[in-house]
């Protein structure tokens, strides 16, 4: 009876507690199972990010030219085609095939539009020997004011060799379109993009040189060679018409002049712009474009590139990004 009793007056919260205190318990254990849940999500996602980054890193492929080293990079996007567009950026000197493919944003552009991007790898001045910035710096042989000087038994460096050999590789390797091979080039990589132009024009559909001109013009073209050409008017080696080192013999003006008459262009065309001066030719051959932007107020640089140094005063009406103008340009250009 006293059992019957002593439970009696406990009470029915006896066994289940009181009902505030157990709504307070749930509540915090669900608290905390959805705090649990929401880090695993956030660290799956930050691994996700993590993979998709390294994925979205170009690949490294050893190659050897003459005797050099010289592996070359290439960016692949996600949704490639079956047989792609190919871009190869030559940066200026200085650079490496490294450097060069973080400082243009080619990524960004062949995401959006599905294309390759090759990142060749330049030499120093003495291929033996480390690289130094100040004396022993890296550049293309684009016939200009420096040449490489190889040591004694080897083969000479050939940059001209070298590059249609990778060409002929990233072809090979990726079947990728021959009809839609570009080369974009700057300060030192712009004349040697404009050089393998004026020497093996069949085997490249179309090319952008930002801020040096071709240092050694032919006498013709063995196919027609869209080209555009862009510069700054405030250019620290050159004005927009005229040459201020002592090492080149060509013109920024003169260079468009020259690819005008190399396509057998017929009419020169002047157009004020939002930022500067565009110059195209009429009535090329193959119906080519030739076309050269003269940025006002910007020096030797590449717009919208990491070291790019944007002047505020003179900062042009519509933001410029030579990355995309040029795949732009590129995109349009006629098929061979």
């Amino acid at each position: 009876m006293r059992i019957v009793t002593s439970l009696s007056g406990m009470g029915p919260n006896a066994f289940f507690g009181q009902p505030a205190k157990m709504d307070g318990i749930i509540s915090r254990r669900i608290i905390r199972v959805l705090i649990r849940l929401t880090l695993l999500f956030l660290a799956e996602l930050a691994m996700a990010g993590e993979m998709r980054a390294l994925a979205a890193q170009p690949a490294i492929f050893p190659f050897t030219h003459n005797g050099y080293s010289r592996p070359y990079l290439v960016y692949k996007p996600e949704h490639l085609p079956p047989h792609p567009a190919v871009v190869f950026m030559l940066g200026g000197t200085g650079s490496s095939a490294r450097q060069n493919s973080e400082e243009f944003g080619w990524q960004t552009e062949a995401d959006l539009n599905n294309f390759l991007v090759v990142f060749p790898e330049l030499l120093p001045r003495q291929p033996d020997q480390p690289f130094a910035k100040q004396t022993n710096t890296t550049f293309w042989d684009m016939q200009g004011s420096r040449t490489h000087l190889p040591p004694a038994g080897m083969l000479p460096v050939d940059d001209d060799g070298y590059l249609m050999a990778v060409l002929r590789d990233v072809l090979h390797s990726n079947s990728a379109d021959p009809k839609r091979i570009y080369f974009a080039g700057f300060s030192s990589g712009s004349g040697m993009v404009q050089l393998l132009a004026a020497r093996h024009s069949k085997s490249i559909t179309a090319i952008v040189a930002v801020a040096t001109p071709l240092m050694e013009p032919p006498v013709k073209l063995a196919h027609s060679m869209p080209v555009l050409y862009i510069h700054g008017d405030n250019d620290e080696q050159f004005s927009g018409f005229e040459v201020n080192s002592p090492n080149f013999a060509t013109t920024p003006h003169g260079n468009w002049v020259t690819w005008g008459y190399l396509n057998g262009c017929q009419v020169q065309r002047a157009e004020k712009t939002a930022w500067g001066v565009q110059l195209s030719w009429q009535g090329c051959r193959d119906h080519v474009s030739v076309i050269a932007d003269f940025i006002a107020g910007f020096g030797h640089e590449w717009l919208g590139s990491k070291s790019s140094t944007l002047n505020q005063a003179t900062r042009p009406t519509e933001p410029l990004d030579f990355t995309q103008m040029a795949w732009q340009f590129f995109a349009n250009a006629h098929s061979k």
